[in-house]
């Protein structure tokens, strides 16, 4: 039941990606997007079960708003204050981490913290949260291509629900005796040399 919700949710996400995509018609840019959250879409279908899963109203509603307010941000490529070709490294090396990471995760991936088979290889060398430093990458990219008060509130309010919910999966993640030991071993969770 928990395990139809949650891939009740990730379809109808990525619905109304494709939707707010085409209708606005920003396809080009947004064909990336389309990617990589198409890549969840997959996963999501041919994942493992779950050995544990969180079932904190909390923590899902991390999981889902963290989820869903990047896709409310506007514009495309904007007119922003920073360098394009600055912004434009940034977002690719967001978007190719993040795309990594799925595929190193593939049938592993969740959206509500879980527990499935340990991924220490690729970028979770790493970080142990390397899917959520290629989204912070892309977001600050999209940020500064996009500087609009709604953006950035959207963007903050995104962060404040990532954070809590990076936690909570380091702690349902934690009860496992092996992930204590990759914990060990990949110091950071989400940037390399500072957390």
């Amino acid at each position: 039941m928990v395990d139809a919700l949650e891939r009740a949710a990730v379809f109808g996400l990525y619905g109304w990606l494709l939707w707010r995509i085409v209708s606005a018609d920003t396809l080009e840019f947004g064909s990336f997007q389309l990617i990589s959250e198409g890549m969840i879409v997959v996963f999501t279908l041919i994942r493992r079960p779950a050995v544990a899963i969180s079932h904190r109203l909390g923590d899902w509603f991390l999981a889902f708003a963290g989820t869903s307010l990047p896709l409310l941000v506007t514009g495309g490529l904007g007119e922003g204050h920073l360098p394009i070709r600055i912004v434009t490294v940034v977002w690719l090396l967001g978007f190719v981490t993040q795309v990594a990471a799925k595929l190193w995760l593939g049938r592993n991936f969740g959206l509500v913290a879980a527990r499935r088979e340990l991924v220490a290889g690729g970028p979770y060398r790493y970080v142990r949260h390397p899917m959520y430093l290629g989204y912070l990458l892309t977001h600050l990219a999209v940020a500064g291509m996009n500087p609009s008060a709604i953006n950035l509130i959207l963007y903050t309010i995104c962060w404040m629900c990532q954070v809590p919910r990076l936690m909570a999966e380091e702690r349902l993640l934690g009860e496992d005796e092996m992930y204590q030991k990759y914990r060990e071993q990949v110091r950071w969770r989400l940037v390399p040399g500072v957390w």
